[in-house]
């Protein structure tokens, strides 16, 4: 099998099976420096990142919980999903696990990982050069602190994309996990970061435009994710004459279509509504702050909105695109389920080595909703 990036499946659940199957996906001579690993809640993800160690002890191995998996030819729920880079794709990575339940929470946490990162490649965090790295975060999708997270990569590398995920379980909500090499964190975050030897380009594909007049954030409790108030009035009643529908019509179906989202350089950046709560605010799955200027969106259409994506990634690339790390939203994978889209959400990777899962929130210069994050390389 020929070198490079390559993408394994399992839909074994005991260790040992997933591992030998990934190994076979991988090809016999695979001498993998990193592997990305995204695994169902019921899976020992601890123990697969440590077998996988184990298998390729020059290997980096990071992995999450899910909210289903996929790969350029399958889409999954319940399996694993996996990509490995050898030394023809990678020149040289390292990987870190930050805790965010220690004395530090989560600020210090991401600032203890970074620091190993740092060190361990003898950079200098703060002049790292974008067009050399790029890095992966894998962070936990059920305690809300994705926002915070974010903010302290950026404080951390001010030049270099993060670009990721939160970790899932199938819509249980109760925990997710993010791993590596063998251990575990049910509030944390995975990192790594990676000096591609092939060309890469970060993608982000998000299927809504805006619809009417934009609308000031003017109360919330950004910490709890929770809008009061739009221009001065109950945010309710706004969204309700926005999007022409009475108040009993505020629902899961409305908010899936009908999101609210930034929009900067012409570019949505989602916050997708919650829920209406009893003191009619309305909860989000995603930070929002006052004085924020936001849209109500109308969907288009998801298919043709990620193969325009992937097309752009293709030019970016010199015209190919092999492989993909890819983080595609819960809400879109709600909507591909709906439409029967997953058929059509696979070819549109035309044949890239792919791996990626459904997660609970998509990172990219943040934290966002109902959109595609990925690393594309040629």
């Amino acid at each position: 099998m020929e070198r490079g990036i390559r993408s394994g499946w399992s839909k074994q659940l005991a260790v040992a099976a997933v591992v030998e199957e990934l190994a076979g996906h991988f090809g016999a001579a695979a001498e993998p420096l990193a592997i990305v690993f995204f695994a169902s809640h019921l899976h020992d993800g601890a123990s697969l990142s440590g077998e996988l160690r184990r298998r390729y002890p020059s290997a980096e191995v990071i992995g999450c919980t899910t909210a289903g998996e996929f790969t350029q030819e399958m889409s999954l729920s319940g399996g694993v999903t996996a990509l490995a880079f050898d030394s023809s794709t990678v020149r040289r990575c390292s990987a870190a696990l930050a805790s965010f339940e220690d004395a530090g929470g989560v600020a210090g946490g991401i600032q203890s990982a970074t620091a190993q990162l740092g060190a361990t490649l003898d950079l200098n965090l703060r002049t790292v050069d974008s067009k050399r790295f790029v890095g992966v975060v894998l962070v936990d999708g059920i305690r809300g602190s994705e926002e915070e997270a974010n903010d302290a990569l950026g404080n951390a590398f001010p030049l270099i994309p993060f670009v990721g995920g939160s970790a899932g379980d199938d819509a249980e909500f109760k925990e997710s996990r993010v791993f590596h090499n063998g251990r575990a964190s049910p509030h944390g975050a995975a990192l790594l970061l990676l000096e591609p030897a092939v060309p890469f380009t970060v993608v982000k594909s998000c299927s809504f435009e805006p619809m009417g007049r934009p609308l000031l954030v003017t109360r919330a409790d950004a910490p709890r994710r929770v809008i009061h108030e739009l221009d001065g009035r109950p945010v309710t009643e706004v969204y309700a004459e926005v999007t022409g529908k009475p108040l009993s019509a505020l629902d899961a179906d409305l908010f899936m279509t009908h999101p609210l989202g930034l929009v900067i350089d012409g570019q949505p950046w989602i916050r997708s509504p919650q829920q209406v709560l009893p003191d009619g605010g309305l909860k989000f799955y995603c930070r929002v702050e006052e004085g924020r200027t936001l849209h109500v969106m109308r969907s288009r259409d998801l298919i043709a909105d990620t193969e325009r994506a992937w097309q752009q990634a293709r030019l970016a690339l010199g015209g190919t695109m092999r492989a993909t790390l890819t983080f595609n939203c819960i809400l879109r994978r709600l909507e591909m389920d709906a439409k029967h889209l997953h058929p059509a959400f696979l070819r549109t990777f035309e044949g890239a080595q792919t791996a990626g899962f459904h997660t609970y929130g998509e990172s990219y210069l943040g934290h966002i909703n109902q959109t595609l994050t990925a690393i594309a390389f040629g």
